[in-house]
């Protein structure tokens, strides 16, 4: 749930889940159950409001 809650945040403070995928990119080492509820909230927020999802950023690898 830490995840989730903090991708809501980044999403509805910036406006925008992009922050929140330039966040997961620079924080790779992340655990992949706090990635998962993060990417889940910025999915959310897209849905939420109308917008095209965007891709999951690949590059992320969790530990």
């Amino acid at each position: 749930m830490a995840g989730y809650n903090a991708g809501r945040t980044i999403a509805l403070q910036t406006g925008s889940a992009d922050a929140g995928r330039r966040w997961l990119a620079e924080h790779g080492e992340t655990d992949s159950a706090f990635i998962a509820g993060y990417e889940w909230a910025l999915w959310d927020y897209e849905d939420a409001n109308g917008l095209a999802h965007g891709s999951p950023i690949p590059a992320i690898t969790a530990n």
